[in-house]
């Protein structure tokens, strides 16, 4: 028949994992349980995705084409402020009411991301960052500029925005591997934005501040026509609503700054304090040290961004998989502070520029770390908030720290003691990472558990052997798929089903009118479940069949250790997508 204009959501089955369309289920779901989906969209299933793939990258250009026009305006707005008689003075200010305004936004536009959603928040902030830039261009004073720059300030929650989407989509697998490319095509943008920007400032002073406004427009347009909205926040809201029909209140919500978060913020306070040495004070310091001009100072911080980009796409995602996120994030500080030495005290302007270099790595294994890091320490209600908070204390950060620095460049007895500080600022920062460990580990482990049956075992009544009608093996099988479909498992395949039906046996033992009995067979096959958490996952990724059962089959382990959600991973191997 006709296609709706809602795709359901559900695309697995019937084809290779990553096919080129979405699979259509074989019953009519609800319309109130319809999402909007990209259309003719892949999906990698075998990652663990909540929406097709494309919808990540079509955040990462967003956050390109958005950067870009920010990076592009950025140099050429001093001399277009000079030509309001704008003082040196307040030039400078004119910089810090954007990042003020930044900085009081941030935790009030990720607390909306959790009312009215991640898309209309990512749309509306666009709409806002076009209109502040276009207001800029059409300034006819002094003072018209700064309340423009305020405004383009207060919605610049594009980038804290769009972490939380990614976070809601990916798995813990990938997560840091997808917020790595977010990273990236933000440095792309600021590698590429300043030179285009001098370039369209031939044409007029307010030529780049124009296509700045443009490309937020584009980016704004791109984000209302194909980004589907979070199905993690759809869900959390279709819950929510299903509770109040029902006369339910809404479930009490846990503190969203637990100590960790706060312990995860101050480090990344930290982690912009220390960074923004080195674009506050570093062209300085080359200039007395090494005798640098401006074309060489440029072109190292140009090849700093490209380290960056490169650590984002081909490093984080490895050393996330083999020391985790929280070891990574430690490790990511550990290397600024050791670069900001190297940079200080190195005899050589070879050895100095390898130490710069080896900071902008650190900073992009820290920066992607920690925001995996903050992820998994939220939960769906407030990731919003609580994100947006992780990078507001980054910004009061990069905020503070030049004038910190500055101060100490110009009354300390050495260039080098502003990037001192700097190192020890990022070694304590390090060391507060490792700190969180625990806390980021046990709520890992909580995250990859499987609510089951088995845990209401004892509140059952004792069994009783019932007779059923075809009308309800229906209205049970179809709850199922719906159910299966709705949240983006595969179920069609013979193998997926199988799959299923091992899961299945596992999650309901069988009930006996012996309670003690009953006590034993639950601690068996709660333990049972929790070690083979991750298999409901794989039935989304489409996996052997017959491997599964092997390994479902085999002996339980005979202590209830709980297992991280990747562990027995490689034992199982996946259908081939060839």
């Amino acid at each position: 028949g006709s296609q709706p204009p809602c795709r359901q959501r559900g695309w697995g089955g019937g084809g290779p994992v990553g096919g080129a369309s979405m699979a259509h289920v074989r019953f009519d779901i609800p319309e109130d349980q319809q999402e909007c989906l990209l259309p003719s969209a892949s999906c990698d299933g075998a990652e663990g995705m909540q929406v097709p793939v494309l919808a990540v990258w079509i955040v990462c250009m967003i956050v390109f084409i958005d950067s870009l026009g920010g990076s592009i305006s950025a140099p050429v707005l001093p001399f277009y402020a000079e030509e309001f008689h704008a003082s040196s003075f307040s030039v400078g200010l004119l910089f810090s009411t954007f990042s003020l305004a930044q900085v009081i936004c941030l935790p009030l536009l990720g607390r909306l991301a959790d009312i009215v959603g991640r898309r209309k928040v990512l749309t509306g902030s666009l709409v806002g960052c076009a209109a502040g830039a276009f207001a800029q261009a059409m300034a006819p004073n002094l003072g018209c500029l700064y309340a423009a720059r305020i405004l383009s300030g207060a919605c610049g929650a594009i980038g804290s925005t769009a972490n939380v989407y990614v976070s809601d989509v990916t798995s813990e697998y990938n997560r840091g591997e997808y917020l790595g490319y977010l990273m990236s095509a933000n440095g792309l943008a600021f590698a590429f934005g300043p030179g285009l920007g001098g370039g369209l400032s031939r044409f007029g002073l307010n030529v780049p501040v124009l296509v700045a406004s443009a490309c937020s427009l584009v980016a704004a347009l791109i984000a209302y026509h194909y980004l589907p909205e979070s199905p993690v926040w759809v869900q959390r809201q279709r819950a929510l609503a299903q509770r109040s029909r029902e006369g339910l209140k809404p479930p009490i919500k846990m503190s969203a700054f637990t100590c960790p978060v706060w312990a995860v913020c101050a480090v990344e306070f930290l982690r912009g304090f220390a960074f923004s040495a080195i674009f506050a004070m570093y062209a300085l310091f080359a200039q007395e040290v090494y005798q640098l001009d401006s074309l060489h100072i440029g072109f190292a911080v140009c090849v700093g961004a490209l380290c960056l980009i490169c650590t984002n796409v081909w490093v984080c995602p490895e050393m996330q998989h083999k020391l985790g996120q929280v070891e990574s994030a430690a490790l990511g500080m550990l290397v600024i502070s050791i670069g900001l030495l190297v940079l200080a005290h190195a005899p050589l302007l070879s050895i100095s520029l390898v130490g710069m270099w080896a900071t902008y790595c650190g900073q992009a294994v820290a920066g992607c770390s920690i925001a995996a890091t903050t992820s998994m320490l939220s939960d769906d209600d407030n990731r919003g908030i609580v994100m947006s908070t992780q990078q507001m204390a980054q910004a009061l950060g990069r905020v503070v720290g030049p004038f910190g620095f500055g101060y100490l460049f110009q009354n300390g007895l050495t260039p080098r003691r502003p990037f001192n500080v700097a190192a020890g600022v990022a070694l304590v920062a390090s060391v507060l990472l490792a700190s969180t460990r625990g806390s980021y580990h046990r709520r890992q482990r909580a995250a990859t558990m499987i609510p089951s049956p088995v845990m209401q075992a004892p509140l059952l009544p004792a069994w009783e052997d019932e007779e059923f009608t075809k009308e309800d093996v229906l209205d049970i099988g179809k709850f199922l798929c719906e159910l299966l479909t709705t949240r983006h498992y595969k179920w069609r395949d013979d193998d997926q089903r199988e799959a299923l039906k091992q899961t299945l046996r596992i999650c309901f033992p069988a009930i006996t009118a012996d309670m003690s009995e009953l006590s034993d067979m639950r601690d068996t096959a709660e333990s049972r479940v929790r070690s083979r958490s991750v298999t409901m996952r794989l039935i989304g990724e489409g996996v052997n069949a017959a491997a599964v059962g092997d390994f479902l089959r085999s002996p339980a382990p005979p202590t209830r250790r709980r297992y991280s959600g990747c562990d027995g991973m490689a034992d199982i191997p996946k259908v081939s997508t060839a």
